[in-house]
């Protein structure tokens, strides 16, 4: 019976368990250490792989028991575990599994089934004629002025965070929803909408199309659209996670739109008709090899230099000052200008900032924090912070401050750091942390920042922080989860678009969290992970399978004049 401890009587004291008992014992111990790694201080997405892991470890257990210990006949044996090991293939190559972003299973389909994406045809254009009728001297109303001057033109609006200073939101949806203006089918993809001259642009994949559709403000029907013919879709268990199409949000500038796809595609179009100007592959181009969950960094406009940044992220080997981490294209050309760094890039978006005397490119990379010089793309200075694009991967956008200091955060329990940046001699500069803890752990979001707190999504709590300090002031679980959604500072408001697909609004008060309405704009059942934008008061929400547009209520101007809403181009 294997090994037994004698009391000198040839009886064991502590008998060896017996095969027969080897699967209770067996998974008694798996549970015993799934118990633990659920109490230990990790985060739920380390939870939820160690609960993986724990069940494969058991099913691994289990096949080995089979071979050994049951049927009469080793060749019965074999039959056993090979018929065990062959149903295990099955569902790996007949199931696609979807998971939220904490890598629990949330849903499947058979492989053979089509994608929601492949079964939409290309978009329609609507008609024309409305357009045509235009400017034959009948009157502009003030909604038709609104549409035309609405604009949130980049990724987060174009600033470091995503702000909407000068709209006022009213707070009793009850007495004063918001208007559902239009809902459409979208193609897949995790792009935001980038809004501009009566147009919501975003990037969709359908198909083997990947397309940069223009959506009509006012109705949802298409204005144009330019496709491509390229389809992101990982293979495998982990890739999986981060499902099919483009990412990255276009930058609309000065009658242009800028667009970089999940396979490298850089197009730069015209935004009254989506005529293409340039196009370049940047994969090809700079032999870039493509991330395990795609190209997700918007184009940065420089608009005094002309320059289109894109974050490319050719490795440069043993030298990380060399290869093409950065590129600068010519805004009306394509052509290179520059090419800097040889990081191999994370997944956020280049960002512009003024610090220490110098404008500098903030972008995040495999295991640093790179700056560049904004006219020539040469490496300032790095900091190390962790992250793999392979597996812990850095999502969240570096945002410059005042005084030459800089504000980084991350999920998968690495939390913030705010660092000075300096210059130290003839052009050589530094960066070093003011405070580092593991607070406001980013995953997929990004954080606002308001009167000296910043807040964010800790995992999936609600949290705010001190900026000075880095300590934590407040946290808040809510039921619906938040999720790993998106919020963006409207005024005094924060607005958090949900992983599964609720809108809430709360106050941004350091004082503690206040919930004040909240809106379902998605079935529980679509994962929503794409930024949402407010022009003005139209509010344009998507995730992988709809798109909608909402009219906000507005607090009235003191003065009785109407909603309290200025338009601004926040534009680069």
């Amino acid at each position: 019976n294997g090994l037994t401890v004698s009391n000198g009587n040839d009886k064991p004291l502590w008998p060896a368990p017996r095969p027969r008992r080897f699967p209770q014992y067996f998974l008694l111990g798996i549970g015993v250490v799934w118990l633990i790694v659920q109490l230990l201080p990790i985060t739920r997405d380390y939870k939820v792989v160690a609960g993986q892991v724990s069940f494969g470890v058991g099913l691994t257990g289990m096949l080995i028991w089979l071979a050994a210990f049951r049927g009469p006949r080793r060749k019965q044996r074999r039959r056993v575990v090979a018929g065990v090991v062959a149903f295990a293939l099955l569902i790996v190559l007949a199931v696609r599994f979807q998971t939220d972003g904490d890598g629990r299973l949330v849903g499947w389909r058979w492989r053979w089934t089509p994608l929601p994406d492949q079964t939409l045809a290309l978009p329609e254009k609507a008609d024309t004629a409305r357009e045509s009728e235009a400017g034959q001297g009948e009157p502009v109303d003030s909604e038709t002025s609104a549409i035309a001057t609405a604009t949130y033109p980049a990724f987060l609006g174009g600033r470091p965070w995503a702000e909407v200073p000068n709209v006022r939101l009213a707070t009793d949806w009850q007495a004063n929803p918001p208007v559902e203006l239009w809902r459409r089918p979208i193609g897949a993809g995790w792009s935001a909408f980038a809004v501009a001259d009566g147009l919501a642009i975003t990037q969709e994949q359908r198909d083997e199309q990947e397309l940069v559709v223009a959506y009509r403000l006012d109705d949802g029907e298409v204005a144009w659209w330019h496709g491509d013919t390229a389809r992101f879709d990982p293979f495998g268990p982990t890739q999986r996670m981060g499902g099919v199409g483009p990412r990255a949000t276009p930058t609309i500038f000065q009658g242009r739109v800028y667009t970089h796809g999940a396979t490298g595609i850089v197009n730069c179009l015209e935004l009254a008709s989506g005529e293409l100007v340039w196009s370049v592959d940047t994969q090809a181009k700079f032999d870039a090899p493509n991330l395990m969950w795609g190209k997700s960094g918007s184009p940065l406009v420089l608009p005094e230099s002309g320059l289109v940044i894109i974050g490319v992220g050719t490795d440069g080997g043993s030298d990380p000052l060399t290869g093409a981490s950065l590129v600068a294209l010519d805004r009306e050309t394509g052509e290179v200008r520059w090419q800097g760094g040889g990081r191999v890039t994370a997944y956020a978006t280049p960002t512009l900032g003024e610090l220490a005397g110098r404008r500098q490119i903030l972008q995040v990379n495999q295991q640093f924090l790179t700056a560049h010089d904004a006219s020539t793309g040469e490496v300032l200075w790095e900091y190390p912070w962790r992250g793999n694009s392979s597996a812990d991967a850095s999502c969240s956008q570096p945002i410059p401050l005042p005084d030459d200091r800089v504000f980084l955060s991350k999920g998968y329990g690495v939390g913030s750091v705010l660092l000075d940046v300096s210059q130290i001699g003839s052009g050589a500069y530094a960066a070093e942390p003011i405070w580092q803890k593991r607070i406001m752990k980013t995953k997929f979001g990004n954080v606002v920042i308001r009167d000296g707190y910043i807040f964010g999504l800790d995992g999936i709590l609600l949290q705010c922080v001190d900026l000075a300090t880095g300590r934590s002031v407040w946290k808040e679980r809510r039921q619906p989860s938040f999720g790993h959604g998106q919020l963006m500072l409207v005024g005094d408001h924060l607005l958090v678009l949900t992983e599964w697909g609720e809108l809430v609004l709360a106050t941004a008060s350091s004082e503690g969290y206040e919930e004040l309405a909240s809106l379902r704009v998605f079935d529980e059942d679509q994962i929503t992970w794409n930024n949402p934008a407010l022009a003005g008061d139209y509010l344009l929400v998507r995730n992988a399978q709809q798109a909608a547009c909402y009219r906000m209520p507005l607090v009235a101007s003191p003065d009785g004049a109407g909603p309290l809403t200025e338009n601004t181009d926040a534009a680069p």
